[in-house]
């Protein structure tokens, strides 16, 4: 059986002619690991980073447990001291979203950031490997990845990002943001070591590990941009019906749905405080639930519309070209077994079992390519991410049948 590549030597096809200078494998596979830029670059820089080499913590599995250890143990041993020096018990040790905060949200932070590193990286560099990327673009295309990768490593950046992390922290002790910071559940908190503990040591680094992670976001919502503004050599024909850069939109749906999880737990954390100790009802919060999961979706798709009119264009030069193809094949066909007179060699021959597979290539993948890089499943699983929290909070005032539909029409908006 013949492969649909080995079709058009049968039939002269529109546009039968060399494509210029052949190269073998070894001379494109070359080629592709000179251009992957991101092959020299594989440790994010940053203050933090360089910090965390230095103290060889720079691994997940060492830098959560020591994290968790500045953040919320020192936290969780001045409240316990407090506690039993004065009898009495320390308010911000009672608001949940603290605890979660630090030992749920503050790891997914450091486990997202990590994922858009790789995702992001291993993306780019499909695109160069994968030969998306023109020979003669190639230099533009790298002048991207390397300005992002400055911007990506300057401690000044993360310097500022520190300050203002700092100042926060400095507004949440003197009163200028609530005692637990902008999320939280306890609504008075006097002051006490704990308190001081957290305004000036664990919400500062929680507020700049969440700075830190959401620049990288926008750096990688840069590379995006400056992509779409390569030509890249689409296909049409290829099977995920994106034009072969469906990996694209890994970033976005790894890094987005962990960051909507540990943003949501911290949501969720403290509302869950305020049913506990004040009563509030949990419709209360759904209005302020529904819009942050709404924005926060926004936000991690609509930097993939950037490459729409690349993928429209090139669904439309794809219907045409190939829809070309196959007329010609047709045409080709007709003419030899039709109109010939080799109808004695026509069985066992591969001809319309070649046409059947084109036209069944064309129609499920050109005809059918998508202009979006994501679909309605992969906005599902950012919903789900975000929901997951929800369900203890659900579960503090309701029966596990009423939570199930709860979801249900959370889920279908009713």
């Amino acid at each position: 059986m013949l492969t649909i590549g080995a079709m058009t030597s049968r039939f002269r096809v529109r546009g039968d002619q060399p494509a210029g200078p052949q190269t073998t494998g070894a001379e494109r596979e070359g080629s592709r690991r000179l251009a992957t830029p991101e092959r020299s670059r594989v440790e994010a820089g940053g203050l933090l980073g360089r910090v965390d080499r230095i103290l060889r913590i720079d691994k997940l599995s060492r830098l959560i447990p020591v994290a968790i250890g500045i953040t919320w143990v020192p936290l969780l041993v001045l409240s316990l001291g407090a506690w039993w020096i004065t009898t009495e018990g320390e308010p911000i040790l009672k608001d949940l979203s603290i605890h979660v905060r630090l030992l749920v949200s503050l790891p997914l932070l450091f486990v997202a950031e990590r994922v858009l590193d790789w995702t992001g990286r291993r993306a780019v560099a499909r695109l160069f490997e994968e030969d998306f990327v023109p020979p003669a673009l190639e230099d533009r295309a790298r002048a991207i990845v390397r300005s992002a990768e400055r911007w990506r490593d300057s401690s000044l950046i993360e310097a500022v990002l520190l300050l203002v992390a700092i100042a926060s922290g400095v507004a949440s002790l003197v009163g200028i943001l609530p005692a637990a910071g902008v999320v939280h559940g306890i609504v008075d908190s006097r002051i006490s070591v704990a308190h001081i503990w957290y305004s000036l040591v664990s919400l500062p680094i929680f507020q700049f590990v969440l700075w830190r992670s959401l620049f990288h976001w926008l750096l990688w919502v840069r590379v995006l941009g400056g992509f779409s503004r390569v030509p890249l050599r689409l296909l049409p024909m290829h099977a995920d019906r994106r034009g072969g850069i469906d990996f694209l939109k890994q970033p976005s749906i790894g890094y987005g749905a962990l960051l909507l999880l540990a943003m949501s737990s911290a949501l969720c954390a403290g509302w869950g405080t305020r049913i506990l100790l004040y009563g509030t009802g949990i419709d209360a919060f759904k209005p302020l639930f529904y819009a942050f999961v709404l924005i926060a979706t926004i936000i991690a798709f609509a930097p993939l519309l950037t490459l729409v009119p690349q993928l429209f264009a090139s669904r439309l030069e794809g219907r045409r070209a190939y829809g070309g193809l196959v007329t010609d094949y047709a045409r080709a066909l007709q003419e030899r077994w039709i109109g010939g007179p080799a109808r004695k060699d026509l069985l066992g021959s591969p001809d319309f079992q070649s046409l059947a597979d084109l036209g069944t290539s064309y129609s499920e993948n050109v005809q059918n390519m998508q202009v979006l890089l994501f679909g309605l499943r992969d906005i599902i699983v950012l919903f789900i991410a975000a929901h997951i929290p929800a369900i203890p909070v659900l579960l503090l005032e309701q029966s596990v049948s009423d939570v199930l539909k709860r979801l249900l029409r959370l889920f279908v908006g009713g």
